[in-house]
């Protein structure tokens, strides 16, 4: 018996070694709106985890890059990523790390007065409601706030408010 091909069982790959070093860490904002959220918490823990690192090398500038061009003129710090992460983490129904990073942001004392909000709306949904009332009335008067309460008087069966 005569085993014979014309073509290779495994064939050689298409990728070069030049299209290899030439590929894109993907940008925040195609995660956040494709809302992949698991993609985003991945990529903003690796920044988080590497903007602290010792080693400064292009790698690390090729991060900085990828999440300078979608937070426009904000300055990339640990606050804007730890934001973003609870974003994420919110968002992805990880209402508990969103909960901790927030918290985390508020010991901070010039702290947005928004992440109070935030953090109500973790506490909401981990069905904390004494908590979330708290956190919402330390947070501006805007819509979220009125929405959040909204909700809390419901859950409280308070009408007056």
């Amino acid at each position: 018996m005569m085993l014979s091909r014309v073509k290779p069982a495994v064939g050689q790959s298409n990728v070069t070694i030049n299209d290899k070093k030439n590929s894109k860490i993907p940008k925040l904002e195609t995660f956040i709106e494709q809302r992949d959220y698991v993609g985003a918490l991945t990529l903003l823990e690796f920044i988080k985890a590497n903007l602290n690192s010792s080693d400064n090398g292009p790698g690390n500038n090729n991060l900085i890059n990828n999440f300078s061009n979608f937070s426009d003129n904000d300055l990339i710090n640990e606050n804007t990523i730890d934001l973003w992460i609870g974003y994420s983490a919110f968002h992805l129904g990880d209402y508990k790390k969103a909960m901790e990073i927030y918290l985390n942001m508020t010991k901070n004392p010039n702290c947005d007065p928004l992440i109070y909000l935030y953090l109500g709306c973790c506490y909401f949904f981990l069905g904390l409601y004494e908590e979330a009332d708290k956190a919402a009335q330390k947070g501006p008067t805007c819509k979220l706030q009125n929405r959040l309460l909204f909700h809390l008087s419901h859950k409280f069966n308070d009408e007056k408010d």
